[in-house]
């Protein structure tokens, strides 16, 4: 149920809000962690829709926001089917309200563009409808999602010794943790026992190096950032359970050892920022590769999808690049074929194997962006 209609007295509340929506058009906004959607009251005749922000459909971390538009409501209904969604990834907003009963939902994109997520084709609305429904998402996507920064400025608002609140976007599980060193990324440790242990739940109970999208909140500013979790190296809090720190990067920011930038840190990042697709379809096909390759050994299937464009699983335990990608000018390119070198532990056996993955890319056009049509491990 929503939270504003958890008792009595919030559920005044709730109404007190709701008049003076009408009134100002304003939207209520709220952000949680659940792994089921609210239940709606019939409002058909109301005209009061919700938004929902998540960064992938299986996410129990949403932000959620409810408004009133009755000319929107009539259009979602009597307007007719357009052009098909063609984007390798749903839509991460979606939009609801009662139609007699029977809860309709659809798909929104950052510009304002409804799409039927059952059949893949966009709803025809007006364009002062349109910019009406981008302006409420811009709202509730900036309230979801995480300041982007590049490191020098994300190290600036959280200095060393500065305590923060770090939060999986996918769980919405968030712990206290403190930055204790870190020159090229922070270095971060658990508060606490109990922030330790939610840490590892987040990871399913084992630490592992697996890349994590999170919101990292301080000062009432919210920076995307991408986690591990594994401890290592240096300790400096004691009795907190964790032998060591995990390390937070940021835009640009690299490792110690290589000084070099991680590429599944950086996807993280953006995902976190709600950038995951627009900063996936501006690489290059070498760097799509390691896109996939961190996807497959992470079993990511949102990142193998938008490398992909197609849903699909990938059985392995895990996987590494071991030869450099052999890098080329394909600028002029409209399909790519090339062998990367992978170390990989298949599902069944333990032992570490290696192999040879064929991969073949391809695109529409000089102007649009790569895609992995396949990858055959050898």
């Amino acid at each position: 149920m929503h939270p504003f209609r958890a008792n009595s007295l919030l559920r005044k509340l709730f109404c007190t809000l709701l008049i003076t929506n009408l009134l100002t058009a304003a939207a209520s906004i709220n952000t949680q962690a659940h792994g089921s959607m609210p239940q709606f009251e019939e409002t058909s005749s109301s005209g009061e829709l919700q938004l929902v922000v998540k960064v992938s459909p299986h996410a129990a971390y949403q932000t959620e926001a409810i408004f009133v538009d009755k000319k929107l409501q009539r259009e979602l209904v009597d307007g007719g089917t357009g052009a098909p969604f063609v984007a390798p990834l749903p839509p991460d907003t979606t939009l609801s309200f009662d139609k007699k009963g029977v809860q309709q939902r659809y798909g929104v994109t950052p510009n304002g563009e409804v799409v039927d997520l059952s059949a893949g084709l966009t709803i025809n609305i007006s364009s002062t409808s349109q910019e009406s429904l981008r302006s409420q998402v811009q709202v509730v996507r900036a309230r979801h999602y995480g300041e982007i920064l590049p490191w020098e400025e994300a190290s600036e608002v959280l200095p060393k010794y500065s305590k923060f609140t770090i939060v999986d976007v996918e769980s919405g599980l968030s712990f206290e943790g403190q930055r204790r060193a870190g020159s090229h990324h922070a270095d971060v440790q658990p508060l606490t026992k109990s922030d330790s242990a939610t840490l590892k739940t987040i990871y399913g109970g084992a630490w592992s190096w697996d890349r994590k999208a999170v919101l990292v909140k301080l000062n009432g500013r919210t920076l995307a950032g991408s986690m591990h979790g594994m401890p290592h190296g240096g300790d400096g809090i004691p009795g907190n359970d964790f032998n060591g720190h995990f390390c937070i990067h940021f835009l640009g920011s690299v490792t110690h050892g290589s000084r070099s930038v991680d590429p599944a840190h950086q996807v993280m990042v953006h995902r976190a920022a709600g950038l995951l697709t627009e900063y996936i379809s501006k690489l290059s096909p070498w760097a799509l590769i390691d896109v996939w390759i961190s996807a497959a050994n992470q079993g990511d299937l949102q990142l193998l999808q938008v490398t992909t464009g197609q849903e699909q699983a990938l059985h392995v335990r895990s996987m590494r690049r071991l030869s450099k990608l052999p890098e080329r000018d394909v600028s002029q390119l409209l399909q790519l074929d090339t062998a990367v070198n992978v170390s990989a532990t298949p599902v069944r056996p333990s032992a570490v194997v290696n192999r040879r993955v064929l991969f073949h890319l391809e695109r529409a056009s000089l102007n649009e962006r790569w895609y992995i049509r396949s990858a055959v491990i050898q």
